[in-house]
């Protein structure tokens, strides 16, 4: 390099490239740099910074040992590592000026590589003090001595020639290692967080799959979902913008697709066109993923972007180690020809370097080899993501695209309506038709298309090359148009969206006939299933016949539970998946072990578990066990239990997959496998779909009920502090205790007998347990409170017995009265007539009986006690007290047998239900009352016995109220009492404050000094408690003079040994605020509290007694049929037998109420219900008002979706495209204004070149035998028309009528030179003649009126007459026509026949035009009428909603 004769300041470098200062400035100032955080490297996690301070406040070090000793993690030196090893950068090293340059200065000079030279590599801050006027001509870079004596000029201006010196791209960009990558910081202000984007600089010879390795592993772009689908957006850049209600659509419809698929946007990144408004959406629906200490951005933008067209570039250039605080402020700044900010919501950048400057270039190849390998199966190396591809606007480049993706195969989504490229594939797409084997593009359409490509484009082409240009992309488009199950066309004007569009797409791509194999479809309903649509999976998936293999639509099935997708779990088990053989136990504990790890059942699991790792069915089953009390299945429990193993032997099917044995299905599958995913759904909060498995499920009833039972206990389990969570099982539980109530009323309707049996049968599917047993646990007293419900309860009640509760009274006082037909008892299933002995045991055991009898005798209990304490407590126990005491004995005796007698499978369910506030309190006073009758034998503690009698009596007459449960009227207020009772314990809480502070306060101020022997607790609070209730003790707060007089006789009185009470004024101050707190404050809150409570309760009442009832009905149930005291007999015996049982290993044969074809037949009639209750409900949905507004409303919407199309449909029609529409239109305003004779020129040889163009492509490209086919196809239509016109012969005659008195008018007009205000005069006239044809001339004149709305026209400003020279008019039209006025009567002359028959043409086709405008503003009308209509007729149901409502306020 030396002896090049190279201009250089360092000859000792030798011009090592490494040794060139690339990397442009050094890093700012307000740079952090993280090495200097002494914790950066520790491997603490945001768990063990949320414990650190904890742990110092206790004397703990901040960190644990852990951290403190764990390696220094070296993530960021690795991912530099990586950059640096596989990641290059391109320079420019020889500076050669471009010719022919526009600038004036010789420092602005711009190499060929783009750079200017203050900017270019190697002269930008080569030194401390740069002066560019000395350094330039001494720069390395300069290897010529004439650019060299040229760049010495400095500022001055430049020499009309410069050295003609070539610049070879090979030889003047050299390639080093990248030092651009990092993390930028975008210095905006907005709502919500921002994360840094990460950025790396490469250049297109860089291998792609390094790229993606650096975005799997070091930017883990992947973490914590992969994408399902990559959309790339192109576009219009610089000159475009989308705005109002195209925006909105653009930015929802790509933002819902993104979210639904995780997917990546991709775009060239910068701050402009389509790319901004990319940005945008991504900005308005931007959220964070958060796991463990990391946040990912839930929409992943990257840019694509050239290097050397960014601007301000220099901010992202490190010093080889990587930027990861690089600054960044964008700017909405757009200059034309210059570099473009990037935009601020993309969220990661790769910028590709060619080595050239301030241009837009070399990055379209990377991007495709990108994208390609991120569509190619994993199997060839690729990621296996799908790629679509989205065309906004766009220039010739979005058209090359487009293509180079149809060839891949990539599919291509065209935005029609928002201009150039889109526009042009889309009109293209719409009148490209097949015919044959191939579809073709018709010679008119050929025309406009080409008319339309010259217009978007044909400014930045050269005359010489726009023909060239023209037919290259005309080519481009209709091949792309060739691609039919590629390219779909989104309309933006019309009632769409476009994730839907880039859904059908996807399915439309992979739907060809050489693919339509199972995997194929597997992929199409994967990308259905992301977006959640099912019905589109049923349209274009599951529409035909198709016959899967077994087992290939599990994962599918899988992925739709865990993701919620019920629509497509109904889908999957309509088109043959066998629940019960998809369900296995490892797919079930996959789902437990699945769970999210923030979820509140994992914490609960985790508890539970005791932070186990993996959750196992074990784990699994000792969980339900704590929601259920029992729940035997042998999936869940280590040893099977004997009953789990005869129910699933006597139920399972023989019946077993094809694959596998017996065995082998029973031990890996279950009976009941809608009752396990109803199990997991409630868990996990989903509401619909564990609604779903209930309805699939069997014993819908006992189902439901089960469901409220796990609601009710997540209820518990759940902290208080997450309400929401808690509400919403709440709205779970009254959901399920609601269908279990419609389904068993529908039972009840249609045969109460069985509705009985459903309620009372064991459910074998719900380990043995009742309906009426889970609801009463689970507290579902609307449930308990049913029609079928009360009729089982009530059947229990009576046992038997027909007759009403007055007779049942008078036989137990009258006994020989159950013998006659004065007692009705029922015949309990004999077919014979009932035995008087049948008779008596029907009566007797009876809960109503028992209950009657207990009662009278809990009376003469009752009073014999009475006696005892107020007559005949004597020193020695007297006979009534014995009796008395052996009457007790047999109440605890009775207790303990109802208590181990209480249907409940655990004890703890034992005591939860069976032991209330009321059997609680009893239990303890019959303790206390043995007690007392063992004290009673020892002289000292007589009165101490008889203390505790009377503390008894009070209990025993308390427990009267028990009794009135039975009633009506009375029960619901025993239930009021104890809810109130628990509120004045919370009131007395509060009370106790206030009285405790005066109590004190006041002691203190009345006695000055007092002595711990005198002191007596009692006073502090004695007279405070019943001052509250007007006993104010005014005397108590005086001066005590008798003790006073005499303290002051004994010794001196002074403050310190005065123990006496003395008056305090600050006493009866605290003593009126005391009672103005306790009886005016606190009383009335206590009151308030009272009427809340009586109200509440008031409202439910009938459903609390009902509740009530049940547990009544349960504990006389099991209670014996002798009353106390001789109910001793029977618990003595059922003792002796249960110690046989257990000791001579006694086995009896218990029998069981229902076989399993009883069992199958309970659950048809069950199922065959909840199908009625869900017919009905649907039909009365059907019918209800919400359902009618909402209709009402889709009808609406219908219809304006309707209009919408139809406008643009007539937008887009073939004669009236709407970018094609006026482009040879000149639109006159209030005078005939004439268009420029340039303008004339340059359209007529426009229309003559495209002419050329048409023609010499259908002479080399239309086969002959397609030219013949089109004769044909002509005849034909010939023939069909001769046939229509015969027709409608009628019609055309008046039509003829209407269109030749046009004619006239139009000849008059033309003629008479009238009303031309608003007509439009398009002239083509050839380059090379003032007035070629007069004729040709006449038959391109066109007259349309100027439309006020620009939906159906594009005006172009053209000049008046006024601006056009007449000398210059009359030397470029003809000498002879020197006025508008000598023009026209010029025209008129030289007109023949052919030139009215053209005008007579025109006007038919504007007469033509405005009928169809005619036709759609009727049509317009009917639509507007119909809505008229429609609302009238909904005008009543408005007036009754309205009345109604009025009603339920007033009421």
């Amino acid at each position: 390099m030396a002896s090049s004769g190279g201009w250089r300041v360092h000859p000792a470098d030798e011009m090592n490239i490494s040794a060139i200062n690339y990397g442009g400035p050094s890093m700012s100032k307000m740079s952090y740099s993280e090495s200097q955080d002494p914790y950066r490297y520790r491997s603490s996690t945001l768990e063990d910074a949320k414990w650190s301070d904890m742990r110092k406040k206790t004397g703990l070090p901040r960190f644990t040992k852990e951290v403190l000793e764990a390696p220094i993690d070296n993530k960021i030196e690795a991912q530099t590592r990586y950059i640096r090893e596989n990641f290059h950068q391109k320079e420019c090293t020889r500076f050669v000026p471009k010719p022919q340059p526009k600038e004036t200065k010789v420092r602005d000079l711009k190499c060929n590589c783009g750079e200017i030279l203050s900017n270019h590599a190697g002269f930008h801050e080569t030194a401390p003090h740069f002066n560019p006027d000395q350094d330039f001509s001494q720069s390395h870079l300069i290897k010529d001595p004439a650019i060299g004596k040229l760049i010495q000029q400095g500022n001055s201006s430049l020499p009309i020639e410069l050295p003609d010196i070539k610049w070879n791209a090979e030889e003047s960009l050299a390639k080093s290692i990248t030092t651009s990558f990092g993390k930028i910081h975008f210095k905006v202000e907005q709502i919500g967080g921002r994360k840094p984007s990460k950025y790396v600089r490469v250049t297109e010879d860089d291998n792609v799959r390094n790229v993606l390795k650096l975005m799997e592993d070091h930017w883990r772009i992947m973490d914590p979902r992969p994408p399902n689908l990559v959309i790339s957006v192109i576009g219009g850049a610089k000159n475009f913008r989308l705005d109002g209600r195209m925006r909105e659509t653009f930015s929802t419809g790509l933002i819902k697709a993104a979210k639904t698929t995780s997917a990546w946007l991709i775009t060239s990144g910068f701050n402009m066109g389509v790319m901004k408004s990319v940005g945008q959406a991504v900005n308005e629906g931007q959220t964070f993923l958060w796991d463990n200490d990391r946040m990912t951005h839930l929409i992943r933008c990257i840019g694509i972007a050239p290097w050397g067209y960014i601007r301000g570039r220099d901010a992202l250039v490190g010093d080889g180690a990587g930027n990861f605080r690089a600054s960044y402020k964008p700017s909405n700044v757009i200059l034309h020809g210059k570099p473009v900010p990037l935009n601020p919501d993309h969220t990661h950048f790769i910028f590709v370097d060619d080595g050239m400057r301030n241009r837009y270039g070399g990055v379209a190849d990377f991007r495709a080899k990108f994208e390609k390998i991120v569509s190619r199966p994993r199997t060839d190396g690729g990621l296996g993501i799908p790629v679509v591809l989205v065309v906004v606007e766009g220039g010739t480049d979005a058209i090359t695209d487009a293509k180079r993706s149809l060839d891949e195969g990539t599919p291509v989504v065209v935005c029609a309506g928002t201009g150039r490229a889109a526009d042009i594939l889309a009109y293209a797409y719409k009148h490209t038709k097949r015919k044959g084997e191939k579809r073709h593009l018709k010679k008119k359409y050929k025309k406009k298309l080409c008319s339309y490509i010259l217009d978007s484009y044909g400014k930045s082409w050269k005359d010489d090359k726009k023909d060239e240009e023209v037919r290259k992309y005309l080519e481009l488009v209709e091949e792309c148009c060739l691609r039919e199950d590629l390219m779909i066309i989104f309309h933006m004007n019309k009632h769409e969206d476009l994730d839907l569009a880039i859904l059908s797409v996807l399915l439309k791509a992979k739907k060809d006939g050489h693919n339509s194999n199972n995997k194929k479809r597997l992929e199409n309903l994967k990308l259905a299933m992301t977006w959640n649509r099912a019905d589109i999976a049923q349209r274009e998936i599951f529409g035909e016949d198709v016959n899967w293999n077994q087992g290939a639509l599990d994962d599918t099935m899988t992925t739709a539970i865990l993701e919620d997708k019920v629509d497509f779990i109904k889908l999957l088990l309509d088109q043959g998946v066998c629940m019960k053989e998809y369900l296995t136990v490892e797919r079930l504990k996959d789902f437990y072990n699945k769970i999210p790890k923030h979820s509140h059942l994992y914490i609960l699991l985790k508890r539970t578990t005791r932070n186990k790792e993996e959750f196992d069915l074990q784990d699994i089953g000792s969980f339900l066990k704590s929601f259920l009390d029992k729940f035997e299945d042998d999936k869940f429990s280590a040893k099977p239990t004997k009953k789990a193993t005869q129910y699933n032997k006597s139920v399972i099917p023989h019946s077993s997959r094809s694959t596998g044995s017996d065995d082998d299905f029973t031990e890996n599958s279950f009976k009941c496998p809608y009752k396990q995913l109803l199990i997991w759904s409630v868990l996990m909060n989903r509401s619909q779909m564990s609604i779903f498995f209930w309805e699939m499920g069997q014993e819908p009833i006992t189902s439901a009920i089960a469901a409220t039972r796990l609601c009710d206990g997540m209820i518990v389990k759940l902290p208080k502090y997450q309400n929401d969570l808690r509400e919403d099982f709440a709205a779970a539980k009254d959901t399920f205790e609601e269908l279990a109530t419609k389904v068993l009323d529908e039972c009840q309707s249609v045969d109460p007998d069985k509705a009985m049996m459903l309620v009372e049968r064991k459910s074998p599917m719900w380990s043995d347990m009742t309906c009426l047993q889970m609801a009463a646990v689970a507290k579902d007293q609307l449930f308990l409170s049913s029609v079928g419900c009360q009729y089982a309860i009530n059947h229990t009640w009576k046992h038997g017995i027909l007759s009403s509760w007055r007779r049942v009274g008078t036989a137990v006082l009258l006994p020989f009265l159950i013998l006659t037909r004065f007692m009705e008892l029922s015949d309990m299933g004999e077919k014979r007539k009932v035995k008087w002995y049948e008779k008596l045991q029907i009566f007797y055991t009876a809960p109503i009986t028992k209950f009657t009898y207990y009662t009278v005798s809990y009376l003469i209990f009752l009073s014999l006690f009475s006696y005892m304490v107020l007559v005949d407590y004597t020193v020695t126990p007297s006979v009534t007290e014995y009796i008395c005491f052996c009457w007790i004995i047999t109440f605890l005796v009775g207790e303990i047998h109802s208590f181990l007698a209480y249907p409940s499978p655990t004890m703890y369910g034992k005591v939860r239900d069976w032991y209330g506030f009321l059997n609680r309190m009893d239990l303890v006073n019959l303790i206390l009352s043995i007690i007392a009758f063992i004290l009673r034998w020892d002289p000292a503690y007589y009165t101490a016995g008889k203390t505790i009698y009377c503390i008894n009596v009070v209990v025993f007459y308390i427990r009267i109220l028990r009794v009135y449960i039975a009633n009506r009227s009375l029960g619901p207020k025993l239930f009021m009492i104890l809810k109130m009772f628990e509120e004045l314990v919370m009131f007395c809480f509060v009370l106790f404050v206030f009285l405790l502070a005066y109590g004190v306060a006041s002691q203190g101020l009345l006695f000055k000094a007092r002595h711990s022997s005198n002191f007596n607790i009692v006073d502090i609070v004695y007279y405070p408690y019943w001052q509250l209730y007007g006993e104010l003790f005014l005397e108590e707060i005086q001066t005590d003079e008798a003790c006073t007089a005499a303290l002051s006789n004994a010794t001196s009185l002074l403050p310190s040994n005065n123990t006496c009470r003395t008056y305090n004024p600050l006493v009866p101050i605290l003593l009126a605020g005391y009672l103005l707190v306790g009886n005016v404050l606190l009383l009335n809150l206590l009151i308030a509290i009272f009427s809340h409570v009586f109200d509440t309760v008031e409202q439910k009442s009938l459903e609390i007694w009902k509740y009530q009832m049940y547990f009544l009905v349960s504990q006389y149930d099991i209670k014996t049929g002798f009353f106390p005291p001789f109910s001793i007999i029977v618990h003595m015996g059922l003792l002796v037998k249960w110690i046989l049982r257990k000791t001579c290993c006694v086995k009896q044969f218990e029998g069981i109420q229902y076989q399993a074809h009883h069992h199958v037949y309970l659950q048809l009639f069950e199922k065959e219900m909840m199908a009625n209750f869900l017919r009905r409900r649907k039909d009365g949905e059907m019918d209800s008002m919400d359902t009618k507004l909402s209709t009402l409303q889709k009808r609406v919407d219908d219809l304006t979706k309707l209009i919408e199309d139809e406008i643009v449909a007539d937008d887009e029609s073939d004669d009236d495209f709407p970018a094609l529409e006026t482009q040879d239109t000149v639109v006159m305003d209030d005078k005939l204004k004439w268009p420029e004779v340039e303008r004339v020129l340059e359209m007529d040889k426009r229309d003559k070149m495209i002419d050329d163009l048409i023609a010499e492509d259908s002479k080399t490209d239309e086969p002959k035998s397609q030219k013949f086919e089109d004769v044909a196809m002509e005849e034909v239509k010939k023939k069909h028309k001769k046939k229509k016109k015969k027709k409608d012969k009628k019609k055309k005659e008046e039509t003829d009528i209407q269109e030749n008195i046009f004619d006239e008018d139009m000849d008059q007009k033309l003629l008479t030179n009238k009303k031309m205000d608003k007509e439009v005069l398009p002239m083509n006239l050839a380059p090379d003649s003032p007035i070629r044809n007069m004729n040709s001339l006449s038959s391109k004149i066109s007259f349309s009126p100027v439309r006020n709305n620009s939906m159906f026209s594009k005006s172009n400003d053209t000049d008046s007459e006024d601006d056009i020279p007449r000398d210059k008019m009359g030397r470029k039209i003809s000498p002879n026509i020197k006025s508008r006025a000598s023009f026209l009567e010029f025209l008129s002359d030289s007109s023949d026949e052919d030139n009215i028959s053209s005008r007579r043409k025109k006007g038919r086709k504007l007469a033509k035009q405005k009928r169809r405008d005619r036709e759609y503003e009727e049509k317009l009308m009917d639509v507007e009428d119909r809505m008229e209509q429609m609302v009238r007729s909904n005008q009543e149901t408005f007036q009754a909603m309205k009345s109604m409502l009025e009603k339920t306020n007033q009421k």
